[in-house]
């Protein structure tokens, strides 16, 4: 049952509209998500000293509004959001919860103390150009060869010339399909994908097709299907373990993805946040075709949170319009963060910190390897997240809502899935869970998947179906 509740004492005449209300702010606002329970009629009666009936019609008002679903014999829950997608993560946290919806990097002090050490340093040798320029190439001109350099080292084929600056993997992605895919286009993206996807496809007027994908990602005789039946402009991959079920593409499809690229004229956009932290990983689809790949890379989540900035590596024919976009929709990168992450490549801090981080994931995934054993899930030895698949036993909202009741959170499938595939226009979810290892500290991970344990083991009952 949801842990959020109606208060009496904001109920206003007539009583069914006032609750209506404060369920739907509760659900737009964050505090009730996508597949929780919302209370029998019954009990929510008793609660507020109020009748059932106007219970049942202010949850009949909700249900043809489409906030909530319900089911006969489970009860009333709450839907994904009718426009957009629900995000996998929680909006607010209390202090006791143990979040592990969020995808973010593990954290120590030597964090901090790096990013203190690096803003006492800019604050020495503050170049004038960051205090005065406003105008993006200006701004960060002197950085850019440093961090083409890097990018080089780690495979990819970028020159100062193709290279974007940006607020992060977001602004990056949105960049890369306004310039690649007009409005209208076709975009393929594996069935389950970045939960930020979708949405953004909505809002740029790009038509979203899902495409077949295995333990590796997007399978290649789907792409070639899609291509046949679709015409698309471009495929969005995430090859390198930062899709929600963290495969890692081999070379031989890798090749297979850009040969039918080439086939059809389709542009690739390859988003690779997480490919720094993967030893051995394949080179980048970019090193393969550069003519017709968009890389896009950040730092928050192989770094520090903090140091929010990313890179768009464009195809030389389509940087300047890449620029203009970004132009539109940001502006600039944000010269102060461009400058310290060009001086952490510089000066190997970059690349330390992405070892350690690679180091703590693997012993991180080392802990949910104890803890889960037994139990099928797809993750990447040094990978910040897990896919778990739950038993047949188990229904998504009731395994997700059980974990929160006991101050634990992860993220349901709903939001990665970009196709709606059941009947009916409703989403299909997966039965599964993500779940974010870097979030917390160890003990409270390792407490975490305790609980989850229990859960998957049966320790703790599931509710009853209440009548």
């Amino acid at each position: 049952m949801t842990l959020w509740r109606p208060k009496s004492g904001q109920l206003t005449r007539p009583i069914y509209l006032s609750l209506q209300r404060q369920f739907i702010d509760a659900i737009e606002s964050g505090a009730l998500f996508a597949g929780e329970q919302l209370p029998t009629h019954r009990d929510l009666a008793y609660d507020l000293n109020i009748s059932v009936q106007t219970v049942s019609r202010a949850y009949e008002a909700l249900r043809d509004l489409g906030y909530v679903t319900g089911e006969v014999g489970r009860g009333s829950f709450v839907r994904a959001s009718r426009g957009d997608n629900a995000v996998p993560f929680l909006p607010s946290r209390g202090e006791e919860l143990i979040d592990l919806s969020l995808l973010k990097p593990a954290l120590e002090s030597l964090h901090r103390d790096a990013m203190s050490r690096a803003l006492h340093a800019l604050a020495d040798r503050l170049p004038f150009s960051l205090v005065q320029s406003f105008r993006p190439d200006a701004a960060v001109q002197t950085q850019i060869s440093g961090i083409s350099n890097w990018l080089n080292g780690h495979a990819v084929r970028a020159s100062p010339d193709n290279i974007l600056l940006t607020n992060g993997a977001v602004s990056a992605l949105t960049a890369a399909l306004m310039t690649a895919a007009p409005p209208g286009a076709v975009v393929i993206a594996e069935a389950i994908s970045f939960h930020v996807l979708k949405p953004l496809c909505r809002y740029l007027g790009l038509r979203l097709f899902s495409a077949e994908m295995d333990e590796q990602g997007l399978c290649p005789e789907a792409l070639e299907r899609a291509c046949r039946s679709t015409n698309p402009s471009v495929v969005v991959l995430f090859p390198t373990a930062c899709g929600p079920k963290a495969g890692v593409m081999s070379t031989e499809r890798r090749n297979a993805i850009v040969a039918i690229a080439q086939k059809y004229s389709l542009f690739i956009i390859e988003d690779d946040v997480l490919g720094k932290l993967i030893p051995d990983a394949p080179p980048p689809i970019q090193s393969i075709a550069p003519d017709r790949t968009f890389y896009l890379s950040s730092f928050s989540k192989t770094i520090m949170p903090g140091l929010h900035f990313g890179v768009l590596v464009c195809p030389d024919i389509k940087i300047t319009s890449a620029r203009n976009r970004h132009m539109m929709t940001n502006w600039m990168a944000n010269p102060l963060m461009v400058d310290i992450a060009q001086a952490w490549m510089s000066d190997g801090t970059a690349d330390e910190l992405i070892l350690w981080q690679r180091r703590e994931l693997t012993h991180r995934q080392g802990l949910v390897a104890k803890a889960l054993s037994g139990f099928d899930y797809s993750c990447h030895p040094c990978g910040l997240h897990i896919w778990l698949p739950l038993p047949a036993a188990w229904e998504e909202a009731e395994f997700v809502q059980q974990l929160r009741r006991q101050n634990v959170a992860v993220a349901g499938s709903l939001p990665f899935i970009m196709q709606e595939q059941s009947s009916g226009g409703k989403i299909a979810p997966a039965n599964a869970v993500r779940i974010c290892l870097g979030t917390v500290g160890r003990e409270p991970l390792i407490e975490a998947l305790a609980v989850m344990r229990g859960l998957l083991d049966g320790q703790s009952e599931r509710p009853l179906p209440a009548f």
